[in-house]
């Protein structure tokens, strides 16, 4: 049977499904009927027991026909076409094609009628209604193409409670905030964030635009969520930990005051004496990361162990200061100057710190045999120039910059034996400088 175009009277015709159509949109369309008429057919079911039509595709020019005979409605008609549909699927279809064609179609609008969509091939057609049929029906019957992720996306929006959907609806809102919202599983929570949402975007210099402000907001509501949910998972860990190893295992982020003073931690691995990694009181941290650190369940013997390390590095540093006196008192002893006495300048006049950087050493080492074998490494050219610039830089930017006096003053010249016609260059281009 063949279509067939009449004109039915407006009182006859009735829609089930909701429309998010505004008044002014109505009004548009009563105006635009008034002066060029109706141009397209509206699409309606052929007629029930009552000699009733349901209304599938226009209900834009429906609504805008009323408005157009509001002041006068008696006996007005709408130019219709009359189509027998197979099933509610293809009305569902048809309503769908009309929408993706005619106007931009909001998220949760498209969200409600794809899933009706697939609640009804769900009917029909039961387990072997996927999601990739309803893809391939939607193309066969709009021509748009759409992914099955895509699809999955918009389907998902129908969790949302109701009241996160009417507002999606009325707002207008894209997919993706929609999707950002579905990511709070407390109801009331995602009404509440939602809500603030909506007052945020009417903020009047700050309003929410992008959704990665949007995806900031739900961040917020979900941490309290997202917390717990990570501290039962390093639980669970914990337990097998302990379990596979049979060590003591602590969680960091739940752990109290008193049970971290339980055990010592090791903040490097350098730190974890040889004897004490394969102690059987050691045990494990588990940090929020996921990452283990090894830890030692007897604080008492750690502190033993540090204090003797502590006595071996103090007499360690005894010898070697020891060491060094008794080398100065052989170099004072000789009456000539030799590399000895510059290299002990060195030493004695510029900070370590200044020469372990300057060596590629760790700058907080102090004097060690490692900065002494540098130095000794040193030639007496090499030592004089590094005690001259330490000279002229002190003079230079310290107080005695300022009294007028030589470049090098008389003290410096006998300690160091230094001579400025060969190290230094002339006091004019000095003070110049």
């Amino acid at each position: 049977m063949e279509d067939e175009l009449k004109e039915i009277p407006l009182e006859d015709i009735y829609w089930l499904d909701d429309t998010d159509i505004t008044e002014e949109q109505i009004r548009n369309m009563a105006t635009s009927l008034m002066v060029h008429g109706q141009i397209e057919p509206i699409v309606v079911t052929g007629p029930d027991e009552n000699g009733k039509y349901r209304g599938v595709v226009g209900r834009l020019r429906y609504e805008g026909m009323k408005k157009r005979w509001e002041n006068e409605p008696e006996g007005k008609t709408i130019l219709a076409r009359v189509h027998k549909f197979k099933n509610e699927l293809e009305i569902k279809m048809w309503q769908l094609a009309e929408n993706l064609h005619r106007r931009r179609l909001p998220a949760m609008q498209k969200a409600k009628q794809l899933k009706a969509l697939y609640d009804i091939m769900r009917e029909e057609y039961g387990e072997e209604a996927t999601i990739q049929t309803l893809a391939n029906a939607i193309e066969d019957m709009t021509g748009e193409k759409e992914s099955v992720k895509t699809i999955h996306h918009y389907l998902s929006l129908t969790r949302l409670e109701p009241e996160v959907q009417e507002i999606l609806t009325r707002e207008k809102w894209p997919l993706r905030w929609g999707l950002e919202l579905l990511r709070i599983k407390d109801p009331k929570k995602q009404v509440e964030t939602a809500k603030r949402i909506l007052k945020e975007t009417k903020d009047e210099y700050f309003p929410i635009k992008s959704v990665e402000r949007v995806k900031t907001v739900v961040d917020e509501a979900t941490a309290e969520e997202r917390r717990q949910k990570r501290n039962e998972q390093l639980k669970r860990k914990a337990e097998q930990l302990e379990r596979e190893t049979g060590k003591k295992v602590y969680v960091d982020s739940l752990i109290s005051f008193e049970d971290r003073e339980k055990f010592h931690e090791w903040w490097n691995p350098e730190d974890i004496p040889e004897e004490c990694k394969s102690c059987e009181k050691t045990g494990i941290l588990l940090e929020a990361n996921f990452h283990q650190k090894p830890i030692c369940l007897d604080p008492e013997c750690w502190k033993k162990k540090r204090e003797e390390q502590h006595k071996r590095e103090e007499e360690e540093r005894k010898k070697l200061k020891k060491l060094l006196e008794t080398e100065q008192r052989k170099v004072w002893d000789v009456p000539e100057y030799d590399e000895r006495h510059w290299r002990l300048a060195v030493l004695a006049h510029i900070p370590s710190w200044d020469l372990r950087e300057q060596y590629g050493l760790d700058r907080w080492g102090g004097i060690d045999e490692e900065l002494v074998q540098k130095v000794q490494s040193l030639t007496v050219e090499e030592c004089q120039r590094l005690l001259v610039r330490k000279a002229v830089d002190e003079l230079l930017t310290g107080a005695s910059a300022w009294s007028g006096e030589e470049a090098v003053k008389k003290w410096e010249v006998e300690a160091f034996n230094l001579r400025r016609k060969v190290f230094l260059k002339p006091e004019k281009e000095v003070s110049e400088k």
